[in-house]
């Protein structure tokens, strides 16, 4: 996944919105924490998915789950997707050649890639599984994934000030 060259964001970096976050005080860090919540909000809807398709809790539904926690998970999804936007566009020229920014965004693909081929295949048989019994294999696989992913892009989203 090749991002263009640094020098094709600054006009990004440059611009009206970019310079009033730059250039407010307290803007720059009050976008970081929305950014920041966001994730853990989005973490610990994702944890709490995949552990239960890892066994625990199993005497809950989980397409209660899902219709409790998926709203959740778009929301915080589409706010930190935002917020970190907004981030980005502050020094868009370096963080666009950060080894630790491009791993996030792989990382956040695959999982976004995980989740859908789980909705698209395994799930759509989930009354079979969905109370009590063992899942299948491949949604233990798919849960496992997600976790390692998402941690990933945790860890990447953190490193990007230090790379």
């Amino acid at each position: 996944m090749e991002l263009p060259a640094a020098t094709d964001w600054s006009w990004l970096e440059n611009s009206v919105l970019a310079t009033v976050i730059r250039d407010w005080i307290w803007l720059y860090p009050l976008v970081e924490t929305v950014h920041i919540l966001a994730l853990a909000i989005l973490f610990g809807t994702v944890t709490m998915f995949d552990l239960r398709l890892l066994g625990f809790s199993h005497h809950l539904l989980v397409t209660d789950l899902v219709q409790f926690l998926l709203p959740w998970a778009y929301l915080s999804f589409g706010i930190a997707v935002l917020s970190g936007l907004l981030l980005f566009a502050v020094d868009a020229t370096e963080i666009a050649v950060n080894p630790a920014f491009r791993w996030k965004l792989l990382l956040m693909t695959g999982a976004g890639i995980n989740a859908a081929s789980f909705h698209a295949g395994p799930f759509r048989s989930v009354k079979r599984w969905n109370r009590g019994i063992r899942v299948p294999t491949i949604v233990q696989i798919i849960a496992g994934l997600s976790l390692i992913l998402w941690t990933g892009v945790i860890i990447c989203g953190r490193m990007i000030a230090y790379v």
